[in-house]
């Protein structure tokens, strides 16, 4: 399978002349001291990176080459439990199952294949307990059950007893043993040593990703004349271990069909509904972040009454002749502050569970289309909420420039504006590095909105203002609502506020181009983020 491989970044070598040769049934575990490219060679097995010399093949096919004919064959574990912890066992390898198995593939078919997994990996009586509830050995059990779900032969683990007691240690080594024995080929990277005895080959390895040894356990104490793992790390890293006999890899031939078989994936439409119904399912799994959700536009609108005045959005009177401009400034700001509050830390949150699914087939576009979905719907519900307290407590707009009533126009032009934010939020979630960034680029983002938005300063006829004033979803939902409530009778000239539709129609255009293009910079950046994991 592996044939002297190596890999090597920047003239640093992290991998020098590995080979392997892998069988059904096996259990092999890579082992080795801090720095011996553990790691490095499960992700250049698994075809997650290239290797710079050295060839890789699994039933012929070059794992990097032509990695979608054998993507369904291969299962990878990483070494985080990458899983959405509010769902359920049963809810999570559900959702996934969906994604994974052919689109074809029944309900009932799914349901038994879940529950068959789940007896797999020693997960019955805990199906429904919610996976942020169950034991550190549990939930890694759930990470292995996602990847069995597709019945691969070649199962590969990165560290899964990492942080394990060693009851639980020998636990999960117990049924990756059970696993290999049911005929899958099991390769685990694991610092633990306790449990190798039950492995069938184990590969040791120097730092620098160097070969010292590949073989049986017996066979490895006898070499080093010690049982003592602790001695022979030291002498693995003071370069004083036998010299390594590397095994001899035949060659594979290849299959008999000339051209690489087709992916077998879910279509665009059926990962789009899936991630929509997950997305939402999550949400409602966590009550307080349901809960944010929903107080926030009630908040927002309460404090419409700390706006001097009683005519609320109808024509100003000379008392207070600023109200209606402040309670738009307070609602499409508050609008943009709710948008992009809801998808702030969605995509860096969610970043490690979406490569893990890209590397199975997981469209970037059906990713984003089904946060654009969720978020659509949020920002509806949202906006209903904002708008239908802020009219209770104050009067609402008066007459209408395009739609029925004036306070559905009002709502339609902040629906829009905190769907726009929110996916201006969300792409600025899928470039930053960590969730730490996300807060100043929250605070940066709302501030921005409340200075271009134009109510506050004026925008209009100011160039690089006026300029970077489109490029914010609050000045043009602003202007949809100042042409709703007939502002520039009483407010400075701004063209975007005349009471006609043609202006209030070319507001609510500017909110979905925005919002639409949000959209799909966030699939090519989500896309780039997958193929440079790849490449890296």
């Amino acid at each position: 399978m592996a044939d002297d491989v190596g890999f090597a970044v920047g003239g640093r070598s992290l991998l020098s002349g590995v080979s392997l040769d892998l069988r059904p049934g096996q259990l092999v575990a890579v082992v080795g001291p801090s720095g011996a490219g553990k790691s490095t060679l499960l992700k250049v097995l698994s075809g997650e990176v290239a290797p710079t010399s050295g060839r890789i093949t699994y039933d012929g096919y070059d794992m990097h080459r032509q990695r979608s004919a054998v993507a369904r064959r291969v299962g990878v574990v990483p070494q985080d439990d990458v899983v959405h912890t509010r769902l359920t066992a049963r809810s999570a390898l559900s959702y996934a199952a969906r994604l994974r198995l052919p689109e074809d593939t029944g309900a009932a078919d799914r349901r038994r294949r879940v529950a068959a997994t789940l007896t797999e990996v020693g997960l019955t009586g805990h199906e429904r307990t919610p996976i942020h509830r169950l034991s550190g050995g549990q939930r890694k059990r759930v990470s292995i059950a996602l990847e069995l779900l597709t019945a691969p032969s070649l199962l590969m683990l990165d560290e899964p007893t990492s942080g394990l007691d060693p009851a639980l240690d020998r636990q999960i080594m117990g049924r990756l043993r059970e696993l290999a024995d049911a005929g899958r080929t099991v390769v685990v990277v694991t610092h633990n040593v306790t449990h190798l005895d039950g492995c069938d080959l184990v590969l040791l390895l120097a730092p620098g990703g160097v070969p010292v040894f590949s073989g049986r356990p017996a066979e490895l104490r006898a070499r080093f004349g010690t049982a003592d793992w602790a001695d022979i790390f030291h002498r693995v890293v003071s370069g004083k271990a036998p010299p390594h006999q590397p095994p001899a890899v035949g060659p594979e031939s290849a299959p008999e069909a000339a051209t690489e078989p087709p992916p077998v994936h879910a279509g665009l439409g059926h990962q789009v509904g899936t991630l929509g119904a997950r997305h939402l399912r999550l949400i409602l799994a966590d009550p307080g972040y349901a809960l944010f959700l929903l107080l926030v536009p009630v908040v927002l609108a309460v404090l419409a009454l700390a706006v001097p005045g009683h005519e609320g959005l109808r024509r100003s009177v000379p008392d207070h002749p600023a109200e209606a401009a402040q309670m738009l400034v307070l609602v499409f700001v508050g609008a943009a502050f709710m948008g992009a509050a809801a998808s702030a830390k969605e995509a860096i949150t969610e970043r490690a569970i979406f490569l893990r699914e890209r590397a199975v087939g997981l469209r970037p576009g059906a990713y984003a289309l089904a946060k654009a979905g969720v978020f659509t719907l949020v920002a509806g519900v949202q906006s209903a909420v904002l708008v239908g307290v802020v009219t209770t407590v104050k009067p609402g707009p008066a007459s209408a420039v395009l739609l029925p009533r004036p306070v559905v126009e009002l709502g339609v032009a902040v629906w829009l504006t905190a769907l726009a934010s929110c996916l201006f939020s969300l792409l600025g979630s899928a470039l930053v590095r960590s969730t730490e960034q996300t807060t100043p680029v929250l605070v940066v983002t709302v501030m921005s909105q409340l200075v271009l938005c134009g109510g506050m300063i004026p925008v209009a006829g100011r160039p690089v203002l006026a300029q970077l004033s489109w490029l914010a979803p609050a000045r043009w939902g602003y202007a949809a609502g100042a042409a709703t409530v007939d502002l520039q009778q009483s407010g400075p000239p701004d063209d975007l506020w005349t009471h006609d539709w043609p202006w209030w129609l070319a507001s609510a255009g500017a909110l979905l181009i925005s919002a639409a293009t949000c959209t799909a910079l966030f699939a090519i950046r989500t896309r780039r983020l997958s193929a440079g994991r790849r490449t890296g």
